[in-house]
């Protein structure tokens, strides 16, 4: 597996779809921040404009665009670029909208309204991985953009369908497509970037890149910093300086961390005993691992398994 495909298959997040729409001018909702989300908004018919908090230019949005705000930055959704908005909860309210069916506002068609499919992602708060942090406010793909990504269109087209016409098995149906929607749209804003931070730019470093490969390959192996510089082909000290540019932490660092999101996701979903969970992410002692678990969590590996059973 290659290493993006395994950070991401690593995430663990929980996809949760949160409303399919119908809306006729004139209309305007801000979505509230919220941390540890990633939200989308797939348009399916008409026009949107997203304005997000901190960003100047607001995005034009047409029929079989998507744009993905990974941070979960609190931004605007509406029918022209400088209409003022009224709150997400404010919206529900006057529409009595209780979550079911579909989100009207305004009267109208339905065939000339504003038609978008809406949802987040919830991070686990103690999941810490450069390739989060380092995303960019948002990510937009154009319906045509990406000839590798063409086929998202009819992913996107599926979602837009099951999010109307919800039946039996539609929300299952729904957040594994968006776990899919996420994933894809971080793969093609990685082929495109052009950055000199974060972990994508470590990725398209031809030397970085082998060290960090070789640590995915076979993580819990006995690292060291000058191991790593060996398999990166580069001396131990533009390694480090190299790895601490890209990623804003140090090699073993990254080790440590990336051990214990493993480790803390087989207390989640396996009975092993501690020893067995030490050994499986490289330490030779449980008290070694419990030690390197609590500074990053702020309990021990037995306590999480306590709290979480």
């Amino acid at each position: 597996m290659d290493t993006l495909s395994e950070i991401l298959s690593s995430l663990h997040f929980n996809a949760s779809f949160y409303f399919a729409t119908s809306f006729h001018s004139p209309w305007s909702v801000e979505v509230p921040d919220c941390k540890n989300v990633a939200r989308f908004h797939y348009v399916s018919q008409g026009t949107c404009w997203v304005r997000i908090k901190g960003t100047a230019t607001p995005q034009l949005l047409s029929s079989g665009d998507i744009i993905v705000i990974p941070h979960g930055a609190e931004h605007i959704l509406s029918d022209a670029p400088d209409r003022a908005p009224i709150s997400l909860d404010a919206a529900f309210s006057q529409t009595e909208y209780n979550g079911e069916g579909v989100f009207r506002i305004g009267d109208g068609d339905d065939s000339h309204g504003t038609k978008l499919v809406c949802g987040h992602f919830e991070f686990s708060e103690t999941f810490r991985h450069p390739l989060i942090t380092h995303l960019p406010d948002h990510i937009v793909k154009k319906e045509n953009d990406g000839i590798d990504f063409s086929w998202m269109k009819d992913i996107l087209k599926l979602l837009s369908h099951t999010a109307a016409n919800q039946h039996d098995g539609s929300a299952a149906i729904i957040k594994r497509l968006s776990e899919v929607i996420f994933i894809q749209m971080v793969r093609y804003w990685s082929a495109k970037v052009n950055t000199d931070k974060g972990f994508i730019a470590a990725l398209n470093d031809q030397y970085l890149s082998n060290g960090l490969r070789a640590f995915h390959n076979n993580f819990a192996d006995n690292w060291t910093v000058d191991k790593l510089a060996r398999e990166s082909g580069m001396s131990r000290s533009l390694f480090a300086e190299k790895f601490k540019k890209y990623l804003d932490v140090s090699p073993m660092q990254y080790v440590t961390n990336w051990r214990m999101q493993i480790a803390r996701q087989m207390l989640l979903e396996s009975t092993l005993p501690l020893d067995s969970i030490a050994v499986e992410v490289g330490y030779e002692s449980a008290s070694a691992f419990s030690k390197a678990f609590k500074r990053l969590f702020g309990c021990t590996p037995g306590e999480f398994r306590k709290v979480v059973d």
